[in-house]
């Protein structure tokens, strides 16, 4: 059995579990590294501090990690790269138009709670009145538990706490029970998060995913911030056009923060510009750039001239040298440095916004 860990940018990204006849494992914490995700500057020097095995090392019990239980699959132990993006575009200076008066917020699939815990941070910053709930399957709730006590301090300074109201609570996708209860209350949520919640694409993921932002979605008001690494790309798109025949649109989340009077994600942070002026950062903390337009139609679409000239004409990084995306070979990939993995992974994690269509 062996344990395999990958890096970005000095975090965690996903631990792969290769397990021999044993059921369990066990684990050595101090070979096990926390994760810092680094938030955008405009919500201060803020950063998230996670860990995998939190709820195992403060239980004392790191010693029996079943992965061959399904619902210790690992999946909720990895800090998503989507996940990571979300949290840093939340907290950027183009999220504000879209946070605007959202006061009841839910994120599916919260795993350690990143983007969750990110978008705590951008209305805290925004001086905003809101709930927050964090949800995943009850098998995650101890990590998810753990992980947002262990920054709560940090993102809810003196008085904040009184303003934002964050539960940490169990949401099974398509749960019958839950889904009943929620359709017969009249408060539903105004701003739903989803990062990286597409890795497992099967019928009953998507069905299930579908199903909970209908019910859970404020169809008037409500907004989905979605974000995805694209993997499987058919299969995900399943996901897109089902949620199209349910009535919902989902386009670049640029594309939507412009057409309200916000801007690009891309925009370079300036927000500690201390006399003013509008001089770029030489290194911005922390921003998270939007490598195409593609929608979700094109991305990853072979037949799609715009999804061919985009793969074509980006590169990246191996041994120092530029290589096309499209060229890229799996020697490339165990050549590729942390930063230069980072590129790739950049040019595959897309931002949405959705929204039910008015009739």
């Amino acid at each position: 059995m062996s344990i395999e860990w990958s890096f970005t940018g000095g975090g965690l990204l996903c631990r792969s579990v290769l397990a021999d006849e044993n059921d369990e494992f066990a684990l050595d914490t101090d070979d096990i590294p926390g994760v810092d995700v680094l938030l955008h500057s405009s919500v201060g020097d803020l950063t998230l501090s996670v860990h995998p095995f939190l709820d195992k090392i403060e239980a004392g019990n790191v010693s029996a990690v079943d992965d061959t239980n399904e619902e210790e699959d690992g999946t909720y132990r990895m800090v998503w790269p989507a996940g990571i993006y979300l949290a840093q575009y939340l907290t950027s200076p183009a999220a504000k138009v879209l946070l605007t008066n959202k006061t009841r917020c839910l994120e599916l699939g919260s795993g350690m709670g990143v983007a969750g815990m990110g978008l705590i941070a951008a209305l805290v910053r925004d001086n905003s009145t809101a709930h927050v709930a964090l949800t995943d399957l009850p098998a995650a709730m101890p990590l998810l538990r753990a992980n947002y006590g262990g920054n709560k301090d940090e993102l809810l300074p003196g008085e904040t706490a009184t303003r934002i109201k964050v539960a940490v609570e169990e949401f099974a996708w398509g749960d019958p029970v839950a889904l009943m209860l929620n359709n017969a209350s009249e408060e539903k949520y105004d701003l739903l998060l989803c990062a990286d919640v597409l890795y497992d694409p099967t019928k009953e993921v998507i069905d299930g995913l579908c199903t909970s932002i209908n019910s859970l979605l404020n169809h008037d008001t409500g907004l989905i911030l979605f974000s995805t690494r694209w993997r499987k790309n058919d299969e995900e798109r399943v996901f897109f056009e089902q949620m199209e025949k349910m009535g919902y649109t989902f386009v670049i989340v640029d594309q939507l923060a412009t057409e309200l009077g916000g801007g690009s994600h891309a925009t370079p942070d300036t927000s500690d510009a201390s006399d003013g002026s509008q001089e770029e950062e030489e290194e911005p903390k922390a921003v998270a750039i939007s490598r195409s337009a593609l929608t979700w139609q094109e991305f990853g679409d072979d037949e799609c001239e715009k999804n061919k000239a985009y793969f074509a004409g980006v590169t990246v990084k191996v041994n120092g040298k530029d290589v096309a995306v499209v060229d890229l070979t799996d020697e490339d990939f165990d050549d590729m440095d942390e930063e230069d993995f980072d590129d790739y992974e950049a040019m595959n994690i897309q931002i949405y916004a959705g929204y039910k269509n008015k009739i």
